[in-house]
């Protein structure tokens, strides 16, 4: 089994896509009143949504090259 190659993994995308199903489970627990298929039905068109969002208007880009200038600036 080949080791796995962590610098290869984009981080800033794995980090905002759990924070987006997290946000997007507890909103569609709320709306949905204790319905658990209503929960689950908006919990996932609530994560398209925002899925459609990042991947769509390149959102990802622009956080990435925000978070770079960060950690250059607190280097240096």
């Amino acid at each position: 089994m080949p080791a796995i190659d962590w610098s290869a993994v984009d981080w800033v995308s794995l980090v905002v896509l759990t924070v987006l199903v997290v946000l997007s489970a507890r909103i569609g627990e709320r709306l949905s009143f204790g319905s658990r298929t209503l929960n689950a039905g908006l919990t996932a068109l609530l994560f398209a949504v925002g899925f459609g969002v990042w991947s769509y208007f390149a959102v990802r880009d622009t956080l990435s090259r925000g978070l770079a200038m960060m950690m250059q600036g607190a280097q240096g």
